[in-house]
């Protein structure tokens, strides 16, 4: 049995290729070719188990993930569509390469068609510090990215190491100094309440909300959520059980689930939906296992033959802590 571990998955993946493969995982779930299962878990006081699979042509497979004190523990299998066992696959560096190419994809879709300059970024953790390189890539024109957290630390560890990378990040006192006027905002936190008022942001801003993957965390308020020309999600049925924001809005009567737009229908061009410009717009992602399977494909296509090096690879560090599943 092949076991690739998360060493090498870092070594075989790049977030750009990452991006393309899901984005056309994407828009084939939007033409009925491809399938992904909502979350499941199991619970028990101290202890939680999650599973979901997908069927990516011509790859199916899944993830199964514990989750202790807000860590996750993943492992991920790879099939063909025949059903023959390809390979199993460490969970950590999948996710953290598929969870930003999601953002990526809503904006190639969603943000403003001006160029956007500014952006924000809520959350120095890790999973932030992939979306900053992904902002770092989209948005050619980007001359300011300003980083927010509760840890000031955190920021400034950022700043540095992303200066160094030459992207042009700078600290924000708060979340509302980082958001205002900010053409694309991404929010990667576990707050359970709005990060910041709805006057915070301009009506040509994209929102790519991240972290809100339980029923009671909440990043975007129900008032901005109101004033979105459209709110899109990677899974409309699982963020009616999981994306706090939607939920906490929908409660609030700001919002109604039938408003919410399917990612795959927007990648499959089965919709029209407005860019970030008379007014916000929100993508809101959970994760779904169709991302998985896609960058789990490609994973073992690249291990069975090698691309050429990747000079902007990622390397990743610190595995098995925080992410979203």
């Amino acid at each position: 049995m092949i076991h690739l571990d998360d060493q090498t998955i870092e070594q075989l993946l790049d977030l750009p290729g990452v991006t393309d493969v899901v984005g056309r995982a994407f828009a084939a779930w939007g033409r009925g070719e491809a399938a992904t299962t909502q979350r499941v878990r199991a619970a028990v006081p101290g202890a939680m188990a999650s599973a979901m699979a997908a069927v990516v042509p011509p790859f199916s497979g899944g993830k199964l993930y514990a989750t202790k004190d807000g860590k996750f523990t993943f492992l991920n299998v790879l099939f063909d569509t025949d059903g023959r066992l390809l390979c199993t696959l460490d969970g950590d560096a999948l996710t953290a390469f598929r969870t930003p190419a999601a953002c990526a994809l809503a904006i190639r879709e969603l943000a403003r068609t001006t160029p956007p300059t500014t952006a924000a970024l809520i959350g120095a953790g890790r999973q932030g510090w992939y979306h900053l390189e992904m902002l770092a890539a989209e948005l050619p024109a980007l001359t300011e990215v300003r980083i927010a957290d509760i840890n000031p630390q955190a920021v400034a560890a950022m700043v540095a190491r992303a200066n160094d990378a030459g992207i042009p990040a700078v600290a924000a006192n708060d979340a509302t100094e980082a958001a205002s006027g900010a053409h694309v905002i991404v929010t990667v936190t576990q707050s359970t309440s709005p990060l910041f008022a709805s006057s915070a942001v301009a009506d040509d801003a994209l929102i790519c909300a991240v972290g809100a993957t339980k029923y009671d965390r909440c990043e975007i308020g129900p008032e901005l959520i109101a004033r979105c020309a459209a709110v899109v999600c990677d899974d409309v049925v699982g963020s009616q059980v999981e994306c706090g924001d939607l939920i906490q809005a929908h409660a609030a009567n700001a919002f109604d689930w039938g408003r919410a737009i399917e990612l795959h229908a927007l990648m499959a061009g089965t919709v029209q939906v407005p860019r970030a410009g008379a007014a916000p717009v929100l993508f809101e992602t959970q994760g779904v296992a169709l991302q998985d399977v896609a960058a789990a494909g490609l994973a073992w296509q690249r291990h069975l033959t090698p691309p050429d090096p990747h000079p902007t690879n990622h390397h990743l560090h610190d595995h098995h802590q925080e992410t979203t599943p």
